[in-house]
Order: C-alpha cells, then sequence, then structure tokens
C-alpha cells in the first residue's frame, strides 16, 4: 500500500487533490495492528517537503517515523499514543520532529477508531507549531531569568557590602550569561583607581596588585554592556600594570569579553568583566541583554545597601564631628566586655571632658565652638590607635575604649598623651583657644565587671580628675 493513493479523475477528485496539498499540516492515517505493528496507509506529501520523511516508506513500515522523533520525545509520544489505544479517547501531543533541514516542533491531533480485529485506526493531521513553542520557550527562559535575579537581588541584600559581596556577584553571572566561562571584577576605589576585587579562574592575589587610573581605564568604558575585542584591550599606559594583567589576566587565552558597568546614582562604581576561553562569537546580543539585567539588579542592592549603610551611620554616629554616638559605644562597649571575660582579658574606659570649652561657645559662638570639637575629634584620633574606639557622648564629653592589650599603667599613659594632644592651641574660626582635658580611667575587670557600672566608674574618676585642676588624669577606685 502507498503512502498516498494515485489521484483519480475527474473534477470532483482533482478539487480535492488541491484542497489537500493547501491545507495546513500532513494529514494522515495511521493503522495500529493487534500485535503493536503500525504503518501509514495515508500521508500527504507534505510530510516529504516539511519534515524529510520518506512517506512511501511509511505505507509498510512505521521506521521512517521513528527516526525523524527527536529521542528525548520518542517515549512520551509512544505513550500518549498508547493512551488513546487503550481509551479511544482523542490524540493530542506536541514533540519534535528532526531532519537535515533542522528541528521542528509539531503537534499531533487524531482521532482513534476501534476496528474489528482489534486493531485501532488514527485518523489526524500534524501542524507546525514551531514558532508557538520557541515563543513559549523564550517566555519560560525570560521567567526563569526573571526569576533569578530576583533571587539575585534578595540573596545581595541579605548580604554584607563586602569583598565576598562582589564575588558573590560574578559566581552568579557566569551561571546566567550565555557563553561566560570565568571573569572578574573592577570597583572604583575613593582616589579614582579601579582596583580587582573578585575573579573566578584568575589568580585575583596577583591582579589586586594592579590598580588602573579611572581616565585609563579601557575594557569596559562607557556606561552600557558591550562586547570587547581584547586586542590591545588593555593599554593602559602603565608598564607595572601591563605586566601584572599580561602575566595574571590570561589575555592570550581570553576570546572574548562582555564588559558590564555597574550603575549607581548615574556613576559608573564597577565593571563585571565576563571572558570566554572557547571562541570569539561566544557572546550574543542574549548575553549583553542578560548581564544588562544584571547589571540593573546588582545596582539596585548597592543603592539599597549604601542606603541602610548611611542609615546605620546617621544612627550611630555623631553628626558634627563623625565619631561614634553613644549608642554605638554601648554596643561596642558590651562586646569588648564580652570577649574580655571569653578570654581573660582587661578593657579600659577613659572619660574625657574639656576644661574651658563652655568660654569659647560664650565668647566667639556655637559655630567656633563646633570647628573647635571637630579638631578635638581628629587629635583623639590621631593620637590613638586604629583599634581603638573613640566616640562622642555629650557636648564637650569624649570616651575612648581600649582593648587588648591593655593594663592600667598603660591606660593611665594614653590617658596623658590625650590630655598633651588637647592641651596644644586649637583655631575657634580665626581665634587661637586653649583647652585643658580631665580624664577618668576605669578597668573591666579591675573596678568593675558590668559595662554600664564600668562607664560611671570612669565617669565618676573623671570628676574627681576636674576636682583636681585642669589636665588631670584619675583612676576609678572602685564601681
Amino acid at each position: 500500500m502507498v503512502a498516498e493513493p494515485p489521484p483519480a479523475a475527474g473534477p470532483e477528485a482533482a478539487a480535492v487533490r488541491r484542497m489537500l496539498q493547501r491545507v495546513p499540516g500532513v494529514l494522515f492515517q495511521l493503522e495500529v495492528e493487534p500485535d503493536g505493528s503500525m504503518r501509514f496507509p495515508y500521508v500527504t506529501s507534505s510530510a516529504a517537503r516539511s519534515y524529510g520523511i520518506d512517506t512511501a516508506a511509511l505505507g509498510s513500515d512505521d521506521r521512517a517515523l521513528w527516526h525523524s522523533v527527536h529521542g528525548a520525545d520518542r517515549a512520551a509520544l509512544l505513550r500518549a499514543l498508547q493512551a488513546s489505544i487503550d481509551t479511544l479517547v482523542d490524540l493530542d501531543h506536541t514533540f519534535r520532529l528532526r531532519h537535515d533541514r533542522g528541528e521542528r516542533h509539531v503537534r499531533a491531533v487524531a482521532r482513534p477508531e476501534e476496528r474489528a480485529d482489534g486493531g485501532v485506526t488514527f485518523y489526524g493531521v500534524v501542524t507546525d507549531v514551531t514558532a508557538a513553542a520557541e515563543r513559549h520557550d523564550a517566555l519560560e527562559d525570560e521567567a526563569r531569568l526573571r526569576g533569578a535575579l530576583v533571587a539575585l537581588t534578595n540573596e545581595l541584600l541579605a548580604r554584607d557590602l563586602d569583598e565576598r559581596f562582589y564575588q558573590h556577584v560574578l559566581e552568579r553571572a557566569i551561571e546566567l550569561v550565555p557563553g561566560a566561562d570565568a571573569g572578574s571584577v573592577v570597583v572604583l576605589d575613593e582616589d579614582d583607581h579601579f582596583r580587582f576585587s573578585a575573579a573566578v579562574g584568575f589568580d585575583l592575589p596577583s591582579l589586586q596588585s594592579a590598580r588602573i587610573p579611572k581616565h585609563r581605564m579601557t575594557v569596559g568604558a562607557g556606561d552600557a554592556p558591550r562586547i570587547v575585542d581584547y586586542a590591545g584591550a588593555h593599554a593602559v599606559h602603565d608598564d607595572r600594570v601591563s605586566h601584572v594583567l599580561n602575566r595574571h589576566g590570561r589575555l592570550t587565552e581570553i576570546r572574548a569579553t562582555v564588559a558590564v558597568p555597574v550603575v549607581v546614582d548615574g556613576a559608573v562604581v564597577a565593571y563585571l568583566n565576563l571572558d570566554s576561553f572557547r571562541e570569539r562569537d561566544a557572546f550574543g546580543s542574549r548575553a549583553l541583554e542578560v548581564a544588562g539585567a544584571l547589571a540593573v539588579q546588582v545596582g539596585v542592592a548597592l543603592q539599597r545597601l549604601g542606603l541602610e549603610r548611611r542609615l546605620v551611620h546617621v544612627a550611630t554616629h555623631d553628626e558634627l564631628t563623625g565619631l561614634p554616638n553613644r549608642l554605638f559605644l554601648h554596643h561596642r562597649l558590651a562586646q569588648a566586655v564580652a570577649g574580655a571575660h571569653r578570654h581573660g582579658r582587661r578593657v579600659a574606659l577613659l572619660m574625657l571632658d574639656l576644661d574651658g570649652f563652655k568660654p569659647v561657645n560664650d565668647r566667639y559662638g556655637h559655630a567656633a565652638g563646633d570647628a573647635v570639637l571637630r579638631q578635638v575629634a581628629e587629635r583623639l584620633r590621631a593620637t590613638l590607635r586604629a583599634e581603638d574606639t573613640v566616640a562622642r557622648i555629650g557636648g564637650d564629653e569624649f570616651v575612648v575604649l581600649i582593648e587588648h592589650p591593655v593594663t592600667q599603667a598603660h591606660a593611665e599613659s594614653v590617658a596623658r598623651k590625650l590630655v598633651d594632644a588637647l592641651a596644644q592651641p586649637l583655631a575657634a574660626l580665626g581665634q587661637e583657644v586653649t583647652l585643658g582635658t580631665s580624664v577618668g580611667v576605669a578597668l573591666f575587670p579591675d573596678h568593675t565587671a558590668d559595662p554600664d557600672r564600668l562607664l560611671k566608674a570612669a565617669d565618676d574618676a573623671m570628676f574627681a580628675a576636674k576636682d583636681a585642676g585642669k589636665g588631670h588624669v584619675r583612676v576609678a577606685t572602685s564601681a
């Protein structure tokens, strides 16, 4: 039996032939025998034109069809066909056909009829649904991307703004951007140089010795993602930086790069460079689209985290001097005491009160007094170690927290250094003023094990110092 019957004569038959030629899709008749074998007594010739199927062979052997069905779809198609045979419910199934001109998505719809011999005959049509399937796949891909970007934003907002922040961004970017094998992140620092903050596939510690001036940044220059031609891309006109990049940046291995600027408040704060070691055309328009969307989400997260950091800073720092305030001090003191208790160490607390500050305000005005307080804060910071904490807790009251290693003698020595530093003349809006400082010293656990009582002991010692005269230091006697 042939796949498509020979043409009949007459105008009616000619009309039927024209109609069959114009019907979209492939019309077919499928015979399923009681033993499970299959054949196609009738298949329109469009099966050969559209899908490269040998319609003549289908009349006696169904293998030509199954050879064309995508291997991943064969089992599901057989299950759908068997379910229709068992229930005599219409077949409606979508699968893929492969041939030398490409892969197509098709939908088969057929009605089963049971025969007297126990077999089943299907009458149906196969239509090409590739465009719809591609649109569906594109929508699903877009939904997955949006979900991944939302998840990334939530992940970033839950993190701290530290070096691992950019490493996490880079690792997720390599997962999301098609074609990416490796990458790096360069971040703009306070002196307008880009430095490497994260890397995958590169030696990050070695790259971190290279700092690229902002005005010489060529890779990724601009405010939109772009595909970079790496020929001469790192010509930063700095021999030392070029040496580091050529030695540790694997420039001879990189075939293509997508350079992605991260923008916050209209300014580029970082570049995310995604690299391919495989081929020069590894990145296309989709890679640029995904990279751009990812950069927007990273920028949003950075903006939110920056705002939160600023709000926390406002809540925990003195607006005038920038020093930590009483709230910060209480939190830090509790941490220090707990740590000292665990490790058997001392903590020293120094309470400072300026002598003669009120007359400065009265004589020269509050603006002059504010200028003096800012200078006092700077001198305290300059005199103390970076790991010591200095806070302003009142008008002219400051507290210094000194952690390990500390002894009473060391604490008294630091107190005298502070007295000497603040005894030097200060500028009050053009007027030179000289102040004294009274300092009270209390130690954990010598005077008390309670943070609040430790602060009270230092305060009492400070008043004892004031009673002794300008510029004195006194150590607490009890809590």
